[in-house]
């Protein structure tokens, strides 16, 4: 089986919950939390995407390609503590791509594999790939902007 390359994979995690609660044999009305470990030393993860094969950024101009990727990717590394990967600094960054001029303008409309049927005939659904990925990480990010201290991660 061929092991496919994933160009992009947004993750959202959050500290894990390693509680459990145990009866004390003397008093069964009362039960207790015991955390098996530190509570901030494990993440879980609770939403995953990843694009496949595909650069989704590959559409725009090498500047506008270059920077998207250095403010997301270089931002929200593994190698960044997850406090600094917060969802809502996340949402941030995006929302400042989705506005950047440069981004915007080196961004372009392609055409899509989907078509419209109108009374004139077929009208191809063009897209602008980049925006759009863009604009679903700025929706995951709201989606997940009040989870405690969730944190995302790009690779």
């Amino acid at each position: 089986m061929e092991q496919r390359e994933i160009r992009l994979r947004l993750s959202i995690w959050r500290p894990a919950s390693l509680n459990r609660t145990y009866l004390h044999n003397d008093d069964e009305s009362r039960p207790e939390r015991y955390s098996l470990l530190h509570e901030s030393a494990l993440l879980e993860q609770i939403y995953t995407w990843d694009t496949g094969r595909h650069d989704l950024f590959g559409s725009c101009d090498e500047a506008a390609a270059e920077l998207i990727r250095d403010r997301l990717v270089g931002r929200f590394s593994q190698h960044e503590a997850p406090a600094t990967r917060s969802v809502r600094h996340f949402r941030s960054v995006v929302t400042e791509l989705i506005g950047d001029r440069g981004v915007r303008a080196g961004a372009f409309w392609s055409d899509s594999p989907d078509t419209v049927t109108t009374s004139s005939g077929e009208l191809n659904l063009r897209a602008n790939v980049a925006l759009s990925v863009l604009r679903h990480f700025r929706w995951v990010a709201g989606v997940y902007a009040d989870v405690p201290e969730a944190s995302v991660l790009l690779r």
